[in-house]
This record gives structure tokens, C-alpha cells and sequence, in this order.
């Protein structure tokens, strides 16, 4: 990688810590909403909104974990900790419209009390993880794949340590390796014949100049490994309160393995019930800087299948969709370093006044 692409990226990572570091400083909790604000600027105004979302717990405080419960005031921030710009998983989660138990952007708005207010909440990775089956091979007792790993940031590489998991019905394997200056990284598993069901190639990313910083790749693939997999075809799986509610999109689905996997760990899922095309599980909350991702693998009839989800549910979108708008030049955008859980995620804000 040139000099300029380090320089760049270590810049990067050092204002995140930077940025993370002068957060301390501020105060927890920030008066309410616009209320007493009449004197500001519109950009003093909306700055202090978006503030709100991420240093206010909202109400009740625990809103975020409570399926049956909505906000009756909004706010992300962590009520099991006193760091600033910490968020809680479950709160953001619910911000994800694929999600069961997800709140509406309307919702969102009225607990805000922000009528006059058009925003745009988007969570996301620091950097990008993406995967690429390069070559399956079979040598009669097993078929060995090799994938290639690419880790990025607005186009310059990030240098990361890999841990990837392969999952085919119940078979299971990993491998640990990184990418390098370019940020490129190979993995290679073989798979033993007559395990040859859908699957799901993982890989989790942390950036070595900030293990805080982590990324996640997730490539579905047909049996054959020639044809990608659709998310959520046969099922939709909606992770709350360190249990995922599983809903099947077709009678006569089985379930063949449920995991939970992240950055260090992996582990079964735990079943609590199941009523017809429902199944609800538990997972551990894995002492990792680290997502979660959940999988389930199946058949529907003959047809195999896996799905995943990521807990907390990223990247999402909710809100206005201001890059269509004839009124684009009078949005705000304000970006933040979150962490959820101990992992750092980039969380921007856009709005701007309406009426």
C-alpha cells in the first residue's frame, strides 16, 4: 500500500481515538430536545437533538429490551454505564425495520418531540468487510474452498486480523488468518464429502491499529457454491434481549443447526420454544469486541437453507431518505464513534427543520 494510503488510514484510527477520548468529557445527559432552544441557530438546534439521541437512555430507561414496550421518550444511550456515546444494543437494534419488534420512524419521531424535525439515524461498521469465493477443489474426500477477504475504509485497505467460520446444515469450521497491506486476505476450509446443504461463509475483521474497530463479511451460497442465497427467503430472525425470535416463511421447515458466532467464540443456540413456524432461542452474550452473528440452517423439504442475522442489527437506515431531496443543502449531518457492547461503530445523524 502507498505511503499516503497508511498515513491516511492511521490518521483515521487515531481520531477515533481521539474522538472517542474527548467524549469522556462531556456531559451525560443533555437538556431535553429543543425545549429552551428558541435562541439558537437551526445547526446549534440540531446538534443538540442529535446529541440527545445519543447521550439520552430515553424512557424507560431499559425501553430498548422490552419487546411489548415503546419509547415515551427516545434516546440510544446505555443505561448499564456511565461512558458517554456508549449505546445500548437491544435500542439500536429495534431501529432495524427487518427486525419483529422494531419502532417506526413516526414513533420515533413523537417520542423525540421533534414535529418540526425530518431525520435520518444510520449505524454502521467502521471499515467494510467483504468476501469472494475465489476456487472449490475436490480431492474425493474433501472439497477444499478458498476464499479471498477484503478489508477497507473509503477505499484504503485496513490492515485486520481474520477469525472466518464456515457453516454448512451442522457442519462447522474455522480459521484464523489477516489481510495485509493492500487488505487482502485468504481462507481456506475443506469440507468433507456429503456435506453439501447451503451455507454461509463469515468473516470477522479487527483492525491491528485499534481491535475495538470491527468489521463483519457474510456470503451465502447454494449447495453447489455457484449461486448466492437470498437473506431471510425462509425465515425471519429478529434478535432481542439475547434471544432471537425465528419466524418460518414455509410450514415444513426443519431446522438442522442454530449458532451464535463472533470475533473469538462460537456456540449452539439454546431452543425455548417452538409453536408451529415459530422457534424462539437463547445466545450468549460473548466477552468480545465483537458483533454477533446468528445462523440458522435448515430444509424445506429437500431444499436447504441458511440464514443469518447481526446483533446489534447493522447496518441500518431509518428515516428520511434525504439524498433524494430537492432540500438537501439545508441538511445537518452530524457523525459520532459509538461503542456498542466494547466494539466502536460509526453512527450519523442527519436532519433538517421542516414546516
Amino acid at each position: 500500500m502507498p505511503a499516503t494510503s497508511i498515513d491516511t488510514f492511521f490518521a483515521c484510527s487515531l481520531l477515533v481515538i481521539l474522538v472517542v477520548s474527548a467524549m469522556a468529557t462531556m456531559p451525560r445527559v443533555v437538556s431535553p430536545m429543543l425545549d429552551g432552544l428558541a435562541n439558537k441557530n437551526d445547526v446549534e438546534r440540531l446538534q443538540q437533538l442529535a446529541q440527545y439521541v445519543v447521550l439520552s437512555t430515553g424512557a424507560p430507561a431499559d425501553w430498548g429490551s422490552i419487546p411489548e414496550v415503546s419509547p415515551t421518550d427516545f434516546g440510544l444511550a446505555s443505561s448499564n454505564t456511565t461512558s458517554p456515546y456508549a449505546l445500548d444494543v437491544d435500542k439500536v437494534t429495534r431501529l432495524n425495520s427487518q427486525n419483529t419488534y422494531s419502532i417506526t420512524y413516526a414513533r420515533l419521531l413523537a417520542e423525540l418531540k421533534a414535529n418540526d424535525v425530518a431525520l435520518n439515524i444510520h449505524v454502521q461498521t467502521v471499515f467494510n468487510t467483504s468476501i469472494n469465493l475465489i476456487s472449490c477443489t475436490d480431492y474425493g474426500n474433501d472439497t477444499t474452498c478458498t476464499f479471498e477477504i477484503t478489508t477497507l475504509n473509503s477505499g484504503f485497505a485496513v490492515i485486520s486480523d481474520l477469525d472466518c467460520y464456515l457453516i454448512i446444515g451442522d457442519f462447522v469450521a474455522s480459521s484464523a488468518s489477516f489481510t495485509n497491506s493492500t487488505g487482502n486476505g485468504i481462507a481456506s476450509f475443506a469440507i468433507p464429502s456429503g456435506v453439501n446443504e447451503s451455507g454461509l461463509m463469515i468473516a470477522f475483521a479487527k483492525a491491528q491499529s485499534n481491535p475495538s474497530m470491527v468489521s463483519f463479511g457474510v456470503l451465502s451460497f447454494e449447495n453447489d457454491f455457484s449461486v448466492q442465497q437470498s437473506n431471510y427467503t425462509f425465515a425471519a430472525l429478529s434478535p432481542l434481549d439475547d434471544r432471537l425470535n425465528t419466524s418460518y416463511n414455509y410450514p415444513n421447515e426443519r431446522t438442522l443447526g442454530a449458532y451464535a458466532l463472533s470475533y473469538s467464540y462460537w456456540a449452539n443456540l439454546t431452543m425455548l420454544s417452538k409453536v408451529a413456524q415459530t422457534e424462539e432461542y437463547s445466545f450468549p452474550r460473548f466477552l468480545d469486541q465483537s458483533i454477533t452473528i446468528l445462523v440458522l440452517t435448515g430444509l424445506n423439504g429437500t431444499e436447504s437453507f441458511a440464514q443469518w442475522v447481526a446483533y446489534p442489527q447493522v447496518p441500518l437506515d431509518i428515516g428520511v431518505n434525504f439524498g433524494s431531496s430537492t432540500s438537501e443543502g439545508n441538511v445537518a449531518s452530524f457523525t459520532y464513534f459509538v461503542t456498542i457492547g466494547s466494539a466502536i461503530y460509526k453512527l450519523q445523524i442527519a436532519c433538517r427543520e421542516v414546516g
